[in-house]
């Protein structure tokens, strides 16, 4: 698909390249098991994401945010669209996007 992605790195500037280059974020940054704080490199790369002025499309739990009691400080991301995978986190009651259920792409059970 030929995305572009940056190197590891403590220098921002690649990331700073990259958002202006860019038309939208996509924050699949964490995992659902993420439990802040956001501690480096994040704590420098989560204000460029949103001082950005990009669109942010969160996937199950945004940036920063613990799972279970949401947003807890200013660092953590406010994205624009949260797409929930399978059924939205306990942390995620406070969000006032517009947010969409992967649901309907877990395969139903089957009764035995």
């Amino acid at each position: 698909m030929r995305i572009p992605t940056l190197e590891p790195s403590q220098d921002t500037q690649s990331l700073r390249s990259a958002l202006s280059s860019s038309d939208v974020i996509l924050d699949a940054i964490f995992g659902f098991s993420f439990k802040p704080p956001v501690r480096a490199p994040f704590d420098a790369a989560l204000p460029l994401i949103a001082q950005a002025g990009l669109p942010i499309v969160s996937v199950d739990i945004p940036s920063g945010w613990n799972v279970d009691q949401g947003k807890m400080d200013d660092i953590a991301l406010d994205p624009d669209v949260l797409i929930s995978l399978t059924a939205p986190k306990e942390g995620v009651r406070q969000f006032k996007g517009r947010h969409f259920l992967g649901g309907r792409f877990v395969p139903k059970y089957v009764l035995l």
